[in-house]
Order: C-alpha cells, then sequence, then structure tokens
C-alpha cells in the first residue's frame, strides 16, 4: 500500500503543522499507521482543548457580546420592511383612502417577529454562558461525532482508483504492516 501523507493533514488551523510532523516521522521510518495514530491523537487532544476553550471561554462571551448587534440589526430590517407598508399608506391617504387590511397585517406581522427575534437576543444569547458548565464528556461526544462526520465524508484514493475513509486506510496501513513483520 502507498504510503501517503495522512489525512488528518488536512484539518484546518494545524494542518501545516502535522505535514510537517509527517514527514519528520518518515524521514525517521515511522510506518503509516503509526504516523497517522499519532497524528490523529495530537489532533484529537487540540481538538478538545479548542472545544474546551470555545465552551468556557468563546460562547459566553459571544453571547454576552452578540445582543446589542443583533437587536439593532432587527431593527434596521423592521424599519426596512415597515418603508413599503409606510409608502402604501401615504398612497391611499393621499387620494383621502383607507389603506386595505392587508397593509396593516403585513406591519403587524413584521413588528411581531422583529420583536421575537429581538426577544430572543435579549434573553436567548445570554444563555448560551451555560456552556462553562459543559460536564468534559459532552465535549468528548461532541468531538467524536465530529471525527465521525470527518470520516464518513473525507474521501482517499487508493490504487484501483476506489475512495476509501481515513479510519479504513489506516486499518488497512496496519494490518498490511503487520502482516510484513
Amino acid at each position: 500500500m502507498d504510503d501517503v501523507l495522512n489525512p488528518v493533514a488536512g484539518v484546518p488551523l494545524v494542518g501545516d503543522l502535522l505535514v510537517l510532523l509527517d514527514g519528520f516521522a518518515t524521514q525517521l521510518g515511522m510506518p503509516f499507521w503509526m504516523r497517522a495514530f499519532v497524528e490523529f491523537v495530537l489532533v484529537a487532544y487540540l481538538g478538545f482543548a479548542l472545544l474546551r476553550l470555545l465552551a468556557t471561554r468563546g460562547l459566553p462571551l459571544l453571547g454576552a457580546a452578540l445582543v446589542t448587534p443583533v437587536v439593532l440589526l432587527a431593527e434596521a430590517v423592521r424599519v426596512c420592511l415597515l418603508v413599503p407598508d409606510l409608502a402604501v399608506s401615504r398612497v391611499f391617504r393621499r387620494f383621502d383612502r383607507v389603506p386595505p387590511e392587508v397593509v396593516y397585517g403585513y406591519g403587524a406581522a413584521v413588528v411581531a417577529v422583529v420583536d421575537a427575534v429581538q426577544g430572543f437576543a435579549r434573553q436567548g444569547l445570554p444563555k448560551l454562558a451555560i456552556t462553562r458548565a459543559a460536564p468534559r464528556w459532552v465535549l468528548v461526544v461532541a468531538l467524536t461525532a465530529g471525527f465521525l462526520v470527518w470520516n464518513d465524508r473525507e474521501c482517499l484514493p487508493v490504487e484501483n482508483a476506489v475512495c476509501t475513509s481515513p479510519v479504513n486506510h489506516w486499518t488497512t496501513s496496519l494490518t498490511t504492516w503487520m502482516d510484513q513483520q
């Protein structure tokens, strides 16, 4: 089996570091399965640390920081969406007519939706601070789910042009190496 670059090297943020590590490990004569395992453990550890940092610091700060921008953006959307309502109402009133009921319904719907979005922003976004108390097993489950999705979506070409998952490639490399020993 051809030793290819470890598929974990395609991971964002650490990919370049893994390419260097893979090259160094190749020069040391490490078989592909061992390089892949070491690099996977390294990526898993860094992924867990990043998730923990995101859960304990990032999401609580983001939730608090987004309240004002979301409320202001919702207000700007309200103004933009009510301009047609205002225009139609003014045209009808200019000709001494009462605007149709649908115009009032449209305006009421816009106000209700924007009020709901603003209410969510004021009450829901600060609740992201609850992620500070997330147990470590939840982070491990999230990391495992991310790995399973990645393994399902990643495709490694092999000799016969068939696509194979990274884990399947790793296990095949391990069994091939064990057969050679």
